[in-house]
């Protein structure tokens, strides 16, 4: 591209100098064009030039601009881009046009995706469970847990999962589930539970006698055990559910840390526990091991059954979808708007750590063939602008 404005300067050149050496019909108005031409061409080189490094070596004042400004450029560059790119407004509009969810969706529905995505997710399992099963690892975490949870810290976490969980009712449903597996498991127990009552019964006291006091406070209790468990109005529940209600305030004030402090001692100290603990995480870490490396596993393909059903019901619910999309670009734009001032310093700290030559010289190759149209119009134009003048010049004498 340099050489096209560079052939045109030399034409210019010679056109002049044959028009100053020759004299023909009009050659007063070529060589007025041709000399406007070779100023222009000249000041345009110089121009183009000037950007990128000293016209002829010259230092120049205000020449070789990139190189000398490069830090400048570069911070100007960063945050042209922080406030006119990733403006929270600029995001939301994009990304609702982008409709991240829909993309989403149609990259989970392909089976080649399911399968990646189920290899990355047992992968990254699998390293996880064997790095926190090393030794060190688990003495250091064990170590560090030991530090930081202080009988404060456990009442008052406690205190706030209790508080999590009967805000709003959530903790009605785990009391019906408990109180009846209490009252299958009473009325499982029911034959066992009257024999050793007749076991400790007096020798003098009839066996039919203990076995219907004991049939008869069994169905009593299972009974009631039932209605507790159907009637979240019963009495009994509603007392139960102010107990919980005080537990959680006492918990969250710290007034039972060192008791639930106490009893996580002495759990996490038994031989036992820890023994089967490090068991249960050993069989966990070679199960997964297992089935990560066998793409046709039971894991595998469970993961990938579970992601199409997640792919088809997304598919099937337009409603969903839409709230899919609205989450994923909300998200997006906190992210990014948030953290855009950093995105901002990473380029302008790359562009700080590149060398001034090596910048330039990147930059001009990116623009500098656009730029030689500029030497070439500005031939062309102060071409044309001197026969403008030559002609006004012969109207006014």
């Amino acid at each position: 591209m340099r050489l096209i404005p560079l052939l045109l300067l030399l034409l210019m050149l010679a056109t002049f100098v044959i028009t100053l050496l020759l004299s023909f019909p009009g050659s007063d108005w070529l060589q007025a064009f041709a000399e406007a031409a070779v100023v222009g061409a000249l000041a345009d080189w110089f121009a183009v030039t000037a950007l990128f490094r000293h016209p002829m070596g010259l230092p120049i004042p205000h020449t070789a601009i990139v190189k000398r400004r490069k830090d400048q450029i570069g911070a100007n560059l960063a945050r042209f881009v922080a406030d006119h790119f990733l403006a929270p407004d600029v995001l939301a509009r994009h990304l609702q046009q982008l409709q991240p969810g829909d993309r989403l969706l149609l990259w989970l529905a392909r089976p080649q995706a399911q399968r990646a995505l189920s290899g990355h997710l047992l992968t990254a399992l699998h390293w996880a469970v064997n790095a926190l099963g090393e030794q060190p690892v688990r003495e250091f975490s064990q170590r560090l847990l030991r530090q930081n949870l202080s009988s404060e810290k456990l009442s008052r976490w406690s205190g706030a999962g209790l508080r999590y969980l009967i805000e709003k009712d959530r903790h009605q449903p785990v009391i019906s589930l408990t109180l009846e597996l209490l009252a299958a498991n009473l009325h499982r127990q029911n034959a066992a539970i009257r024999q050793r009552i007749k076991e400790g019964s007096p020798w003098w006291l009839p066996g039919f006698v203990d076995d219907r006091i004991a049939g008869q406070m069994l169905a009593r209790v299972e009974t009631l055990l039932l209605l507790m468990a159907t009637d979240e109005r019963h009495s009994l529940r509603r007392r139960l559910n102010m107990q919980l209600h005080r537990l959680a305030r006492e918990l969250e004030q710290g007034r039972h840390g060192d008791t639930l402090h106490e009893y996580w001692q002495q759990l996490s100290r038994r031989p036992e526990i820890q023994d089967y603990a490090v068991y249960l995480w050993q069989r966990l870490a070679t199960e997964i091991s297992q089935q990560s490396q066998d793409h046709n596993s039971l894991w595998h393909q469970e993961i990938q059954s579970w992601l199409a059903q997640l792919a088809s019901g997304l598919e099937q619910d337009q409603a969903m979808r839409e709230r899919l999309n609205q989450w994923l670009g909300d998200a997006l734009v906190e992210v990014i708007s948030t953290h855009r001032q950093e995105f901002a310093q990473l380029i302008s700290d790359t562009v700080a750590a590149w060398d001034g030559e090596e910048t330039s010289h990147r930059i001009e190759l990116q623009i500098g063939p656009d730029l030689q149209y500029i030497r070439i119009n500005g031939t062309l134009v102060g071409g044309t602008i001197g026969v403008v003048l030559h002609a006004t010049s012969r109207l006014l004498v």
